[in-house]
């Protein structure tokens, strides 16, 4: 059915290039954020940061994990944290998608045909950045301590994935410099994607070393005399950054998503719903999607 629906993002530019190279700074008013799609982002990071805060405060309140520094995922293992972590991320992965797809056609609107690399990189992009987010729903539906091999494999795909998507999108910052954007934004992301794939290699390496090390009677409560606690902290502390890492990413969409508005064309092929096809050109109509 999606055949005969066309989307389209308009995007808030000049098309003069001597423009692009000498935009001014503009003082933004506190509701100017939510100005266009940037609400998407928003949403996303609003999602994912007050789920791992909700059900860590629920977690150890009921004592179900130890305070300093369990992993995320150890956080909505139980009840009734597990159903607060399930259900907020199921919402944040769906809200992420959007936000993806939302930059993928920024990307492809605002980029000249003759970028080619540009436009392939965003492809590639939108592609692996897309498996992050479904990493994230296994994550939420599939607790560790029921089914654990599905749920290490979600968290590995957000985190592995999620890095992929950073440093391709800060691949494709810097090729949009300086026609597109300036190189504020290239440097923060490189930043930003380095941080994450030194949390994440660092968590992978550290959680490796403490399973071998130690197998304490509790994997909720580790104890500082466990063999490999030491192994262990330190892969919960680098989850804990390269998560913090992934919504930094996120706010940098903010201001680019303030210029953008996309809107879906509905090509009908009836004047009436019993009618079999035929194809009438007049029929027609132009609604927005999204905003």
């Amino acid at each position: 059915m999606w055949e005969n629906v066309e989307a389209y993002a308009v995007v808030y530019y000049q098309p003069d290039l001597q423009e692009r190279f000498s935009i001014e700074k503009k003082t933004y008013k506190p509701a100017m954020c939510l100005k266009g799609l940037s609400y998407l982002p928003v949403i996303t990071i609003i999602l994912t940061l007050g789920t791992f805060i909700l059900s860590y405060i629920l977690a150890v309140l009921k004592k179900d994990v130890n305070a300093y520094f369990p992993y995320i995922s150890d956080t909505g293992t139980k009840v009734p944290e597990s159903c607060v972590f399930g259900q907020l991320l199921n919402m944040a992965s769906a809200i992420s998608i959007c936000t993806l797809y939302v930059r993928y056609k920024l990307v492809k609107s605002i980029v000249q045909p003759e970028d080619d690399s540009i436009l392939k990189l965003n492809k590639h992009a939108f592609f692996w950045g897309i498996l992050s987010p479904l990493g994230l729903s296994l994550v939420a539906n599939f607790q560790e301590t029921s089914v654990e091999i599905v749920h290490v494999i979600g968290a590995t795909m957000v985190l592995g994935f999620g890095v992929v998507y950073e440093f391709l999108q800060t691949a494709i910052s810097f090729q949009m410099h300086p026609s597109y954007n300036g190189l504020r934004i290239c440097k923060v992301r490189l930043v930003i994607s380095i941080i994450s794939v030194i949390g994440f290699l660092t968590s992978t390496a550290s959680a490796v070393v403490s399973r071998i090390q130690g197998h304490p009677e509790d994997k909720l409560h580790w104890k500082p005399t466990d063999g490999g606690f030491a192994a262990h902290i330190t892969s919960t502390i680098s989850e804990w950054v390269t998560a913090l890492a992934f919504i930094g990413f996120f706010f940098t969409f903010i201001s680019d998503f303030r210029k953008l508005n996309i809107n879906v064309e509905a090509q009908l092929q009836v004047r009436h719903l019993d009618e079999h096809y035929v194809p009438y050109d007049d029929v027609n109509e132009e609604s927005r999607l999204l905003v």
